[in-house]
């Protein structure tokens, strides 16, 4: 079997990396709560499955830092015996009953499992992650990596709603399409999320994962994506946290806003965003645009348009259509 070399091994992580942050750009931008959530499960999803045979070997390589040392991902602390330890899901698969579709799937996504040494494995056993309060046995992981496991929880919210829960499940989740999460689990994790961000250990271990079933976990890439969901900006519609339009240089307040690229036309905008642009995923590359019966290009200025609805339309060679969208103040 050849072996990539480091190089091209690197290039190709790079390449998976900018991938799925194009899905986010490209498909989460104007969408909120419910719809938000079924983009990213429709297009985050793994692209191909592990070899359940490699799948302790997979599971080693990804926990093993660049110093040879595995760390337990529960606790953080280096296993001795790897004889020992055992693989331990972050959410339990016999919490979960997904669409049948997504069983096989659920039950060997890497980016829900981690390595443990056996005895913290079973003495976790099915308890939840979470912080110790009064009423229930739980497991409480270091605070450096409380974020890693939320981030992996908001995932598993995301990409495998189940209509039933068990077990602990029953507590922690709920069983609508959204918000999933209940509030004081949700709340719990957000507090986790933002106390402990991504570091570039988190941003490997993705990475290796993407490298293995094709798609990373987009609360890693797009950390901003879990307020949207379950933070103070539930409920609104997503902005990229980096948006385009901005100053080249932000020291000089003089330099004009030079976009970027383009963000995917949205069905709202505030009177203080910079542009629209009049680009979709799903409207083809050549086609031409229009705003309330007046052609444009490739964008206009927010502040060119009145506070209001205004109708746009695109015509290509193989679709037409159009939709409204709407400005606020």
């Amino acid at each position: 079997m050849h072996r990539l070399s480091a190089s091209v091994l690197a290039m190709l992580l790079s390449f998976l990396s900018l991938l799925n942050a194009d899905v986010i750009d490209d498909y989460a931008p104007g969408r909120s709560g419910e719809a938000l959530k079924n983009t990213i499960s429709r297009h985050c999803r793994p692209s191909y499955h592990v070899d359940e045979q490699h799948l302790v070997q997979h599971i080693f390589a990804i926990f093993t830092a660049d110093d040879g040392i595995t760390r337990d991902g529960l606790n953080g602390l280096p296993i001795d015996d790897p004889d020992f330890a055992m693989i331990s899901c972050i959410v339990p698969t016999e919490w979960m009953n997904p669409d049948p579709n997504y069983l096989a799937e659920a039950t060997i996504d890497l980016h829900n499992m981690l390595i443990a040494d056996g005895a913290t494995a079973i003495d976790r056993g099915q308890l939840p992650l979470s912080d110790q309060r009064d009423g229930y046995d739980c497991v409480t992981p270091p605070e450096n990596m409380k974020g890693d496991i939320a981030r992996a929880i908001f995932y598993v919210a995301s990409i495998y709603p189940c209509r039933l829960w068990g077990s602990w499940g029953r507590g922690i989740f709920d069983n609508t399409p959204y918000p999933t999460l209940k509030k004081e689990w949700s709340d719990m994790y957000m507090r986790w999320h933002k106390a402990d961000p991504v570091d570039s250990d988190e941003k490997a271990r993705n990475e290796a994962i993407a490298s293995l079933q094709g798609n990373l976990n987009p609360f890693i890439t797009h950390p901003d994506l879990a307020d949207y969901l379950w933070g103070a900006k539930a409920g609104e519609v997503y902005r990229p946290s980096s948006q385009p339009g901005k100053p080249e240089n932000p020291d000089n307040p003089e330099t004009p806003s030079t976009p970027l690229s383009p963000i995917p036309l949205q069905s709202s905008y505030d009177s203080q965003d910079d542009y629209i642009w009049f680009y979709s995923p799903y409207v083809p590359a050549d086609a031409t645009w229009s705003i309330d019966g007046n052609a444009v290009a490739e964008r206009i200025t927010v502040a060119s348009l009145s506070i209001g609805t205004h109708e746009v339309r695109f015509k290509s060679a193989t679709s037409a259509g159009k939709l409204i969208i709407e400005i606020k103040p």
